[in-house]
C-alpha cells in the first residue's frame, strides 16, 4: 500500500513537471529510497552467494559493491529474502520513522525495541502477501485474464513514456507476463528469488556445490515465506538492525533547521544511534532515535507526510469474520489471534483443548456492532489540531522553553567525604551545594526534555486518531474485531481508533444505527453529560438538573464551541468537563433532541455508557458475600449513591491533619543527632505539613481503585505523586528544588491511604489473601498459576524468570530475553499478581455474559471492561440486564470450582478453607439503582 501511494505522489508531480511541489519529508524520504533498496538487494544476494567462493558484483548498471558485514547474514538472510528490496525499504523508512515519532520513552528506543518492531511490521507484511497469494490464486479465471490485461497495459504505457527510472517506478514489475507471475511481481515475493537462480546459471557457476548452495539459500527463504510459524526473536533483531545500520546510512537530511540562514548544503542524519547509561540496570544502552532537525521537518509541515503510513490493523468495512477456532477469526487477511498470550505455549495448547463456545460468541457479538464517525466532533478535533488549541488528546504545538545546560559540573569531591567534613566542614558544604545546585540543574533541564519528547509522542499519538477518522468518516458503518488477553479480558485489535481508547476517540465514535429515544432516552442523555463533566456522585435526578441549569452553555457548545469571538481562543464550558469531546458529542444529542419538537422521536445513535463503581471491589464483595463492602460500592439499594473515594479520602485527611498539627518534643535544628524513631516522626510530620490541604477526592482515587489490582506500594506512590506535583505546581511551588519533599510526603501518603483501605474493606482483603496464599502453594510446586473463568476461557499466568542471551549485531551486541515454558515460574510475580488478574478474569466474564444477553434481547451493546454501553432509549433495560448476569454469576460458587479444580490438578497440596462469607443477599443488586451508573 505505501509502495502505491508513492507511486502515486511521484506520478502526480511527474504529470505536473513539478518535483519541488512535493513536501520536503516526502522529498526527504524519496531519496533515501534508492540507495536504501540498493543496499537491502545487495545483502540478499550476498546471502544466496554465501559460502559459495563468488564474489558478487551484483548485476551491471544496478547495484554498487556495498561493504556489507556477513554477521549473523546465514540466521536472518532468509528473513531478508521474503520481500522484493522494493517493499523493505519503504517498510524499513515507514516504520523507523512513524516508531521513533511515536514512541519516547527510553527504553521505548532501545536499539532492540526499534529493531524487533520493525521485523514485526515486515514479517506482519509477509503475512499479508501469503495470504492474499493464496485469496488470489482461488480467484476466478475471468478475473486472472483481467490482471494479465491490466498489467501488460500499464507495461506498454510505461514503455511508451519512457518511466524507466526506478525511483520513479517503485512499485517493481517483471519482466514476463505467466499467470503465476502477476501474483509474484504484483504483491509476493518468490519471483524476486528466482532471478538469482538465473543469475548464477548466467555466470555458469562452476561445480554442483555452489548451485546446490545457492539453492539451498533460496529453498530457506521460500520455507519463511511459506510457513505460518512466528520469527524468532534472534533472527527478528539481526534483520532488524541490519536495516537500521542501511537508514544511518542513507537517510539524511538537508539545511538543518539551526542553519536555515545558510545558503550551503549540508546533510545531516536522519536518524541517530548512541548509547547511554541507564540508571535502573546499570547498563549502558543503545537508543536509536529520529534527529531533532527530522522531527521540526515532519512537526513544520504538521506531519501531513507520514499520516498515512501508519497502521496494518485498522477499523474493517465489513463485520469480521467469526472466531470459530483460536487461531481462525477476524480479520480476512492479517493475521490476528483469538488470545493474546504472550507467547505462552502452555495457554495456546489449553486453548486447542478448551469449550471456548461463549467466549467466541461473546467477541463475535461485540465485534459485529457497526460504528461510524462523528463528523461533528471530527471538524471540532481538527480545529483544535490547526489552530493549536490544546485539549484533551490534542497536544500543544509548541514545545517547552528548555533550560540551558549548566556551564560546568563540580569539582570532582576528595576522595575522603568524612574526613573533610571533620577537617574543614565549611569546605565540604561548599562542595554539597555546588553539587547539588548542578544536580538541580541538570535533573531541570532533563524534565523539559522529557516533557518535550512527551508532546512529540502525543501530537503523533493525535494524528494517528485524527487521520483514522477521516480514512473512515464517509463509511456508512465499519466495525471492530476484537480478540482477548490472556485473562479473558476484551479488547478491539485496531491500535489507535477505537472505542477502548481516550476520550477524543470515544467523542469520534458513535453508533451506525439510530434508534428513536424513546420516553426516557433524553433524560439518560442528560445524566450521561453531567457524568462526563465529572458530576457523577450525586443522584440521577441531580444529575439530570445540572444538564437543565447548564442548558444554555450545552447550546452555546453546539453553536458556537469555540466561542463567539474564536481567535480569542478562550476556554469555554464544554472544555472544562472531564471528557470534552464525548461531552460535546452529548451537547449536540441533547440540543438535536430539543430542537426537533419531539424528542421522543429523535433519532440518536449516540452510545450511553453505565459504569460500575469501583468495580473490582464490587466483584470481591460478591465473592465474599460483604454486606459492608457491598454497602460501600452500591451493590445494595439506596436514595443516592455512595462514593468509596469520598470515604477514603475523608479518612486520610483526617489523619494527615492530625500529624501536620503535631508539635514534635524534640529539637530539629541538627538532624544527623536524631535517633531512628525521630527521624521517622520528623519526616512524617514534614510530610503531612507539605500534603495538608492538597488531598482530594483525585488523589486517593487512583490508588483505591488499583488496590483490588493489587497495586503495590511504589505504584500508589507514583499515583500520588502526580497528582500532588499538579497542585503543588498550581500553587506557585518550583517542583526541583523540593523534588526530594515530594517524594518522602507521597511515601507517606501512599502508606496511610492503603492502611485506610485495609482497614475499611476488611472482606476484600481476606479474599484476596486466600487468593494469594493458594498461588503461593502452588507457585512453590514450580507451576504457573491457571484456572478456568467462568465462561470457560483456560487462563495460565505466563510470568517465568527470564533467561538472557547475547545477540551480535552490526551496531552492538543486543541482549534478548528467553520467556520459554521449560523456564522456571516467577514465583513472586505469580503470587502478586494472581488476585488481580483473577478478578480481570471475572469482571471479563460479566460483560461478556451480558453482552451475549444484550445481543439475544435484539438491542445494541459495547463495552470498555467494566463500562457498558447501548443506546439511550436502552439504558433501563441494560441495567437490568447487567444486574441479572451479575447475580447470576456469582450465585455461581466461583471460589469453590476454584479450589475443587486445583486440588485436583494438585493433591498433594493442602489448601486452606475459603474465608468465611457475609450474609449480603444478592438479590438486592437487582434493585440497587447506583450499582453501574
Amino acid at each position: 500500500e505505501s509502495e502505491e501511494k508513492y507511486a502515486k505522489v511521484l506520478e502526480d508531480a511527474q504529470k505536473r513537471q513539478d518535483y519541488g511541489s512535493m513536501n520536503v519529508v516526502q522529498r526527504h524520504i524519496l531519496d533515501w529510497y534508492q540507495p536504501l533498496k540498493d543496499r537491502i538487494e545487495q545483502q540478499q544476494r550476498n546471502f544466496l552467494y554465501l559460502d559459495t567462493g563468488v564474489q558478487d558484483d551484483g548485476d551491471e548498471g544496478v547495484v554498487d559493491n556495498f561493504d556489507l558485514p556477513p554477521t549473523g547474514l546465514k540466521q536472518y538472510g532468509p528473513h531478508l529474502c521474503s520481500l522484493q528490496p522494493q517493499k523493505l525499504a519503504v517498510i524499513t523508512a515507514h516504520t523507523v520513522l512513524m516508531d521513533c515519532l511515536a514512541n519516547h520513552k527510553q527504553e521505548l528506543q532501545s536499539l532492540r525495541g526499534v529493531a524487533i518492531r520493525l521485523a514485526t511490521a515486515i514479517e506482519t507484511e509477509v503475512n499479508i502477501q501469503r495470504a492474499m497469494k493464496k485469496q488470489m490464486e482461488n480467484a476466478p479465471i475471468e478475473w486472472k485474464e483481467q490482471m494479465m490485461a491490466k498489467r501488460e497495459e500499464a507495461q506498454q504505457a510505461a514503455a511508451a513514456t519512457g518511466k524507466n527510472n526506478e525511483k520513479e517506478n517503485i512499485v517493481a514489475g517483471s519482466a514476463s507476463l505467466t499467470e503465476s507471475n502477476i501474483f509474484d511481481s504484483w504483491m509476493y515475493g518468490p519471483s524476486h528469488l528466482n532471478r538469482f537462480i538465473e543469475d548464477a546459471n548466467r555466470r555458469k557457476l562452476k561445480g554442483n556445490k555452489r548451485m546446490m548452495r545457492i539453492e539451498k539459500a533460496n529453498a530457506r527463504a521460500r520455507a519463511i515465506l511459506e510457513s505460518d510459524a512466528e520469527w524468532d526473536s534472534a533472527s527478528k533483531t539481526m534483520l532488524g538492525v541490519f536495516l537500521l545500520n542501511q537508514l544511518l546510512n542513507t537517510a539524511t537530511i538537508q539545511y538543518p533547521h539551526h542553519k536555515r540562514d545558510q545558503t550551503e548544503h549540508e546533510d545531516v542524519p536522519a536518524f541517530e544511534y548512541f548509547k547511554t547509561f541507564n540508571q535502573l540496570t546499570k547498563k549502558r544502552l543503545g537508543l536509536f532515535t529520529v534527529h531533532d532537525d527530522m522531527h521540526e521537518m515532519v512537526k513544520d509541515e504538521k506531519y501531513e507526510s507520514i499520516k498515512p503510513f501508519s497502521n496494518r490493523h485498522k477499523p474493517m468495512i465489513l463485520p469480521p469474520r467469526d472466531w470459530v477456532s483460536p487461531n481462525d477469526g477476524a480479520y480476512s487477511w492479517l493475521k490476528a489471534e483469538f488470545m493474546r498470550t504472550r507467547g505462552c505455549q502452555t495457554q495456546k495448547e489449553a486453548l486447542e483443548l478448551s469449550d471456548l463456545s461463549t467466549a467466541f460468541a461473546g467477541l463475535n457479538s461485540l465485534g459485529r456492532v457497526p460504528w461510524v464517525i462523528n463528523k461533528d466532533i471530527l471538524e471540532v478535533a481538527e480545529t483544535c489540531w490547526t489552530k493549536d488549541i490544546p485539549l484533551g488528546d490534542i497536544p500543544s504545538q509548541t514545545d517547552y522553553e528548555v533550560p540551558p545546560t549548566p556551564e560546568s559540573s563540580p569539582d570532582k569531591f576528595p576522595e575522603d567525604m568524612k574526613t573533610l567534613k571533620l577537617t574543614d566542614p565549611d569546605l565540604y558544604a561548599k562542595h554539597i551545594d555546588e553539587f547539588n545546585e548542578y544536580r538541580l540543574k541538570l535533573h531541570k533541564r532533563e524534565r523539559f526534555i522529557q516533557r518535550n519528547m512527551d508532546l512529540r509522542s502525543l501530537r503523533c499519538s493525535a494524528l494517528l486518531k485524527l487521520e483514522e477518522a477521516r480514512q473512515f468518516k464517509d463509511f456508512e458503518a465499519i466495525y471492530y474485531p476484537y480478540n482477548m488477553d490472556f485473562r479473558g479480558r476484551a479488547y478491539p485489535i485496531p491500535p489507535y481508533l477505537s472505542n477502548i481508547g481516550s476520550d477524543l476517540c470515544r467523542g469520534l465514535l458513535t453508533f451506525a444505527e439510530s434508534k428513536p429515544l424513546g420516553p426516557r432516552g433524553l433524560y439518560w442523555l442528560k445524566v450521561h453529560l453531567a457524568n462526563l463533566g465529572g458530576n457523577d456522585k450525586i443522584t440521577f435526578d441531580e444529575r439530570a438538573q445540572f444538564t437543565d441549569d447548564n442548558m444554555e452553555n450545552v447550546r452555546l457548545a453546539v453553536t458556537h464551541p469555540f466561542g463567539k469571538n474564536p481567535e480569542l481562543k478562550e476556554t469555554q464550558w464544554w472544555m472544562k468537563l472531564d471528557d470534552p469531546f464525548q461531552g460535546l458529542a452529548a451537547c449536540h444529542e441533547i440540543i438535536n433532541a430539543i430542537d426537533s419538537g419531539d424528542p421522543e422521536s429523535y433519532m440518536c445513535a449516540m452510545p450511553v455508557h453505565m459504569d460500575g463503581s469501583c468495580n473490582g471491589l464490587q466483584h470481591y464483595a460478591a465473592l465474599g458475600l460483604d454486606t459492608g463492602g457491598g454497602a460501600a460500592v452500591n451493590l445494595c439499594k439506596s436514595d443516592k449513591p455512595s462514593d468509596v473515594y469520598i470515604g477514603v479520602m475523608e479518612e486520610v485527611v483526617r489523619l494527615v491533619a492530625e500529624e501536620a498539627s503535631k508539635k514534635l518534643d524534640f529539637d530539629t535544628s541538627d538532624l544527623d543527632q536524631l535517633s531512628t524513631e525521630q527521624m521517622k516522626a520528623f519526616r512524617s510530620n514534614k510530610s503531612a505539613k507539605l500534603v495538608n490541604g492538597l488531598i482530594d477526592r483525585g488523589v486517593v482515587k487512583r490508588t483505591v481503585m488499583t488496590s483490588v489490582y493489587g497495586v503495590t506500594f511504589i505504584g500508589a506512590k507514583e499515583q500520588i505523586r502526580e497528582k500532588i506535583t499538579e497542585k503543588l505546581e498550581e500553587k506557585g511551588h518550583d517542583i526541583d528544588d523540593i523534588n526530594d519533599d515530594i517524594f518522602q510526603a507521597c511515601s507517606y501518603l501512599a502508606k496511610i491511604t492503603m492502611d485506610v483501605m485495609g482497614q475499611l474493606f476488611v472482606g476484600a482483603k481476606q479474599t484476596m489473601n486466600w487468593l494469594t496464599t493458594c498461588a503461593r502453594l502452588i507457585s512453590a510446586y514450580e507451576q504457573p498459576v491457571a484456572w478456568i473463568s467462568p465462561i470457560g476461557v483456560p487462563c495460565v499466568q505466563p510470568y517465568r524468570q527470564q533467561r538472557s542471551y547475547m545477540v551480535t549485531t552490526f551496531l552492538q551486541r543486543v541482549t534478548l530475553v528467553d520467556n520459554s515454558d521449560d523456564l522456571p515460574v516467577h514465583k513472586s510475580r505469580q503470587v502478586s499478581a494472581f488476585p488481580p488478574n483473577y478478578v480481570h478474569s471475572l469482571d471479563s466474564s460479566h460483560m461478556l455474559l451480558t453482552a451475549l444477553e444484550m445481543e439475544k434481547r435484539g438491542l445494541t451493546f459495547s463495552a470498555v471492561h467494566d463500562s457498558f454501553w447501548t443506546h439511550a432509549c436502552d439504558v433501563d433495560e441494560m441495567n437490568e440486564a447487567l444486574r441479572e448476569t451479575f447475580v447470576d454469576l456469582y450465585k455461581q460458587p466461583l471460589l469453590e470450582d476454584l479450589k475443587a479444580g486445583w486440588e485436583m490438578r494438585y493433591p498433594d497440596i493442602e489448601f486452606p478453607d475459603i474465608p468465611q462469607k457475609g450474609d449480603l443477599d444478592l438479590d438486592e443488586v437487582k434493585s440497587a439503582p447506583y450499582f453501574f451508573q
